[in-house]
């Protein structure tokens, strides 16, 4: 018995554990979608590679998914010469509605619809308003649930630039 635990002990070091205590944390790539803007552009994740993005997933109806919208168009206006992407998806609004909300806004950005919650269900969101923040690499940092805080905001951007 004593071997067997050794045998797999021996195993475990030399084949690593990805959960190791006290190693680095486990950062998953974001998965890459394409989805199709409001001027019929579209847009893929793998093209905004290099840049810090922050995809919010919500819907025109909900309150809080505007607010966290207008946070987060607020921060891409004034960080966008530092590479700020913010994609703002909607997952049960047509493209018009989108549009309509859209010209709510007065600084518009990566906005469009996600029919059949395609890209939601890529990033396995379950709650709306999420906020997901990925690096320049397409590593996803940090994802937040619910209305933010511009000090979550901040201390979010942190980890993505």
């Amino acid at each position: 018995m004593r071997r067997l635990l050794m045998g797999l002990a021996l195993s475990v070091v030399t084949v690593g554990w990805p959960a190791q205590a006290g190693g680095p944390p486990f950062r998953p790539m974001a998965p890459e979608f394409r989805i199709t803007d409001l001027s019929g552009a579209a847009v893929s994740l793998a093209a905004l590679r290099g840049q810090a993005v922050i995809v919010l997933f919500g819907d025109v109806s909900c309150a809080a998914c505007v607010e966290n919208d207008r946070l987060l168009r607020g921060y891409q206006f004034e960080y966008v010469s530092h590479g700020l992407v913010v994609v703002s998806l909607h997952e049960r609004a047509s493209l018009e509605a989108v549009r309509r909300y859209d010209a709510g806004f007065t600084f518009s950005l990566l906005t469009g619809p996600d029919p059949g919650q395609a890209v939601a269900r890529r990033f396995q969101v379950r709650t709306l308003p999420t906020t997901v923040f990925i690096d320049r690499d397409g590593v996803i940092r940090n994802v937040r649930q619910g209305q933010l805080t511009e000090d979550q905001l901040l201390r979010s951007l942190q980890r993505i630039f």
